[in-house]
Formats: structure tokens, C-alpha cells, sequence
């Protein structure tokens, strides 16, 4: 036994996933931490509703972001990995893709703010809103483009700091402007702020790529070979957003901001082991995409994947007994009526995230269309969920709407990528895990009902 432990930690695979590790945790940690303390402070000043237009302006946000990225950060991967030598190629790969994401922007919202001529909101939201958000998105494309560029380079320390400095400048300023002036705007202009100085120490570590920048010979064919990749991603990592928003759609719908209010609260506290865990794996991918061939990648790669589901249902626990405890220090009395859902909704978003860990056959293959097809299929699973167990038994039901939908896409997902390219998965334990998961939400609901 002693001997496999040593093995383990003798693995320099393991070594240089865990150093990588180490500057993103270090970064995100010290980064998003700050952005999950400010919840509290939102919630306790500003009314549930208010919060309400808070969640639509981080989920829109996030959504218009991977859209316009078109799945470059997963698909450029490969492509990076195999041009890793090759300098010019890599500027190619940087600056092209940043101008084509940032003019998708400026049609998009272009497209967004003809809407105002027939109407004084769009999706619950305002004029003004709108053009925060498409502002925020114009910096955030930049910082993550830089981000993702030199994390695929394993630069992990460089572009640490770059996320470290961004989220660090834009809550303080955030809190900041929120002491002068209570309103969920004003945290806003704090993280557009911090944004916009977190672009330009981007551009200043990219500026050798952006003055190497030309057109090469074969530019049509390796933006070909890159999109080829890299569009299918985008139905997946959209299915990821339109699951969040299909449900604010519903509770809308069938409910009201106050509603939407609650569940926004709910769910920000849900993502908080969803990012401790994708903190810790992050490091891990560039390791396992160079070396997904050899038996220490591989197995690297599938233990990573069980340890993931492993932790679902003890944290659904967790959650279950400190619910009350934890809902009243994060965003006060006033969100105690939904505390028991708080179990449901952290394992949903895990569920709902457990494709980011594992099913690297997609890839392998050269087959990421088919996760399009995975990725709708669970999306209309969800909503159809969604609205029907939510007109049946309220809030609940649209979060555990949410909960099987994730399951079911986690599972298809990962036995079509098994298919494609063998890494040993053990869907007999996935399928215990989720049926347990199932069980304890249902009695957890019923228990409040």
C-alpha cells in the first residue's frame, strides 16, 4: 500500500498538474472569494428583486461570453499544443481569434439594442443594463482570451495573476461604490472598472504575440482546423448558461423577481464548491490533454473524474444539515425560506458541470459535434422538467428539474466519449451516486412541503 501511495505522488504528471493547481487556486481563491463575500453585503442592502436584475446581469453576461468565445478556449487546445514551437502560429492563433470575438460582440449587441425601438426591457432588463453588460463582456473577452492563451501554454503563474487582479481590482472597487451608494449598479461599474485595467496588463504581457501578428500562408486552413474544433464546444458550454437561464425563464414566467430573487441566492452559494472544485482540476487539463495518451495520463485522468462524483452526495449532506446555519450568514434572514433547497441546488451544479472533468474522447476524436447533440437534448429535458415539477411543487421543482436533466447529461455524455476513446470510467458507480443523490433530494423536499 505504501509503495502504490508513493507511486502516486512519484507521478511528475501529477506533480506539474498540481503545481498548476497551486497558482490557480492561489488566484482564484483570492479572486472570486472576494466576489462570493460581496453577496452578502448585496443581499442585506438591496431588495431580493434588485438581486433578482443582479443574477440576470452575471448569468446574461456570462452567456454572451461564451458565445462570442465560439468554444476557442477548448478547441485551441490541441492546436496549441501540437504549435507549441511555433511562434507565428501562436500569435496567429491569439490576435485573430480576439478580433473575431470582439466584432461578434459588437454585432450582437448591435442586434440587442434595435430591441429598445419596439420595447423599454429586454428579457427583464433595461437599456442601461444592457450596455453595462455589453461593456463588461467587451473586457471580460479580452482578459480571458489572454487567460486561456497562456494557460494552454502552462504559463499558470502569468495567467493566474492576470485572473487574480482582474477580480481582485473590480469587487474592491465594486464594494467601494456600493458603500457610497446602495444600489446593485453600483457594484456593477466596480466590476466594469476592474475589467477594463484587467485588459490592459493583458494586452501589455500578449503585446510580443500582437506585434508578430501577420497573416500567414496558411491562415484560412488553420482558422478552418480551429473552428472545425472549436464550434461544436459552443452548444455544450451554452447548454452549461441556457440550463441557469432556462430556469430563470420559468421562474418568471410561472413566478416573479422575488422568486427569481431567491433562487439567484440559492444558486450563487451552490457555485462556491463548483468553483473550489473546477479551481483545483483546472490545473490538471493542459496536463491531461498533452498526455492523455500514456498510462499515467489516463489514469490520472479517470481517478480525477471518480473523485469528482465522489464528493456530490457528501456535500449534499453537508449542505443538508448547515443549511439554515449557512443561507443566514451569506445572505441573511430575509432568504431562510428556501435554505432547504440549498442541498439540491449545490449538487445540481456539479452535475450540471460534471462534463468538464472528464469525456476527453470528444476531443480526442476529433468529434465534438456530437456534443451539441448530448447538450440540447439535456437542455430540453430541463426545461420540460423545469415547468412541469415546477407548476407541481414551486421552486423545488425547477431546481430539481435541473438536478435529473444534469445526470442524464452527465451519464450520456460520458458514455459517448468512453466509446470514442477508452479511459475506464466506472458508470455502475456513476449510477449509484446520482440514483443516491435522487433519494435524498426527494426525501428532502418532501420532508418541507
Amino acid at each position: 500500500m505504501k509503495n502504490k501511495i508513493r507511486n502516486i505522488f512519484a507521478n511528475d504528471l501529477l506533480k506539474k498538474g498540481l503545481s498548476d493547481s497551486k497558482y490557480y487556486m492561489i488566484a482564484n481563491l483570492g479572486s472570486k472569494a472576494l466576489g462570493f463575500l460581496v453577496i452578502p453585503l448585496l443581499a442585506r442592502n438591496v431588495s431580493i428583486e434588485d438581486f433578482a436584475n443582479y443574477d440576470l446581469f452575471l448569468v446574461i453576461s456570462g452567456f454572451i461570453q461564451i458565445l462570442v468565445t465560439l468554444g476557442i478556449d477548448s478547441g485551441i487546445a490541441i492546436l496549441m499544443a501540437e504549435s507549441k514551437n511555433d511562434f507565428l502560429r501562436l500569435s496567429f492563433y491569439y490576435v485573430s481569434t480576439l478580433i473575431i470575438s470582439i466584432l461578434f460582440l459588437l454585432v450582437l449587441m448591435l442586434g440587442v439594442n434595435s430591441v429598445f425601438f419596439f420595447s423599454d426591457k429586454f428579457f427583464s432588463l433595461n437599456q442601461q443594463m444592457w450596455l453595462l453588460i455589453g461593456i463588461y463582456v467587451l473586457f471580460c473577452i479580452i482578459t480571458y482570451h489572454t487567460f486561456n492563451f497562456l494557460r494552454w501554454q502552462t504559463k499558470a503563474r502569468s495567467a493566474a495573476f492576470l485572473n487574480l487582479f482582474t477580480y481582485i481590482s473590480g469587487a474592491v472597487i465594486g464594494v467601494i461604490l456600493l458603500f457610497f451608494k446602495k444600489e446593485v449598479t453600483s457594484y456593477i461599474y466596480g466590476l466594469i472598472i476592474g475589467g477594463f485595467l484587467g485588459s490592459l496588463i493583458a494586452l501589455i504581457i500578449s503585446k510580443e504575440y500582437i506585434r508578430a501578428f501577420k497573416i500567414l500562408d496558411n491562415s484560412k486552413v488553420l482558422l478552418k482546423d480551429l473552428f472545425k474544433l472549436s464550434l461544436p464546444f459552443v452548444p455544450n458550454y451554452i447548454g452549461n448558461n441556457l440550463m441557469q437561464m432556462s430556469d430563470r425563464v420559468v421562474i418568471l414566467m410561472f413566478f416573479g423577481k422575488y422568486e427569481l430573487g431567491l433562487y439567484a441566492a440559492l444558486m450563487r452559494f451552490a457555485q462556491i464548491p463548483q468553483f473550489i472544485l473546477t479551481t483545483i482540476t483546472g490545473g490538471f487539463l493542459p496536463v491531461m490533454y498533452n498526455n492523455y495518451t500514456s498510462e499515467k495520463g489516463v489514469r490520472l485522468i479517470r481517478s480525477l473524474f471518480h473523485s469528482y462524483i465522489s464528493l456530490i452526495p457528501l456535500l449534499f449532506l453537508s449542505c443538508y444539515f448547515l443549511s439554515d446555519y449557512l443561507i443566514l450568514i451569506f445572505t441573511g434572514k430575509k432568504y431562510l425560506l428556501s435554505a432547504y433547497l440549498l442541498p439540491i441546488a449545490v449538487t445540481s451544479v456539479l452535475f450540471v458541470n460534471g462534463t468538464q472533468c472528464g469525456g476527453f474522447g470528444f476531443t480526442v476524436k476529433r468529434k465534438t459535434h456530437i456534443i451539441a447533440y448530448v447538450t440540447f437534448l439535456s437542455l430540453i429535458i430541463n426545461f420540460i422538467l423545469s415547468v412541469i415539477l415546477g407548476l407541481k411543487i414551486g421552486l423545488a421543482g425547477v431546481i430539481l428539474g435541473t438536478l435529473v436533466a444534469g445526470i442524464i447529461r452527465t451519464y450520456i455524455h460520458m458514455k459517448y466519449s468512453e466509446k470514442l476513446h477508452h479511459f475506464g470510467y466506472s458508470f455502475k458507480y456513476l449510477l449509484f451516486i446520482s440514483i443516491l443523490v435522487l433519494m435524498l433530494s426527494y426525501f428532502s423536499i418532501l420532508g418541507n412541503l
